[in-house]
């Protein structure tokens, strides 16, 4: 039986997944952090919360239906069909990281921020829909990522570390991130169709 997923009011801004810690160096190392291109739902949703400096490259593509159409969900592509590995990271480190998650990968990207870049305060969906983790793979103190529940005055502010540890994020609440450093944030988003990594 498949167990009841939690809701966004139901989850913190911020976990630590105690369960995986990747080789940030490695991962690193798999990207070309001048490559910068976006998938169908960054080009349909994205564009008017980003700026310039907020780079992307998609991990995953969608799967098509067995009739080769696109499924969709209120509109946009349907995220959670997003479990094809892009050819160039096939039998690399980043297929590795991706499978050390217990719940099944879906819609996964690199995020390069170059100094400056910032995505405005929004939400995406609801955690029962789909969850997101981010691997920071390089950073400086003054790239932040920033979370607001509907019972919160203020967002929560965090620096991730790139020190390979994995966080979720509650994207199902306001959120925001920026780098105002002087030098790149690089982190690896993956979003999965399940909530079994925030078991302890």
């Amino acid at each position: 039986m498949t167990p009841k997923r939690k809701k966004r009011n139901e989850l913190p801004n911020f976990k630590k997944i105690e369960h995986i810690n990747v080789d940030v160096d490695r991962l690193l190392a798999c990207f070309n952090l001048r490559d910068h291109q976006q998938d169908g739902i960054s080009e349909s949703c994205g564009n008017p919360y980003l700026n310039e400096q907020y780079n992307q490259q998609p991990i995953t593509t969608v799967i098509p239906d067995e009739d080769g159409n696109i499924r969709m969900f209120r509109g946009n592509e349907d995220e959670r069909y997003y479990g094809e590995i892009v050819d160039r990271y096939k039998g690399t480190y980043v297929e590795e990281v991706l499978n050390m998650f217990r719940a099944p990968f879906t819609r996964s990207r690199l995020i390069v921020k170059q100094p400056g870049a910032y995505i405005l305060p929004h939400i995406d969906y609801d955690t029962t829909y789909s969850v997101r983790y981010y691997i920071t793979l390089k950073t400086n103190p003054w790239a932040q990522t920033a979370i607001m529940n509907k019972d919160q005055e203020l967002p929560e502010i965090k620096h991730l570390p790139a020190d390979g540890s994995v966080w979720f994020f509650n994207n199902g609440n306001y959120h925001s991130a920026w780098n105002m450093g002087d030098s790149l944030d690089v982190r690896m988003i993956v979003a999965t169709n399940g909530q079994e990594d925030l078991e302890d």
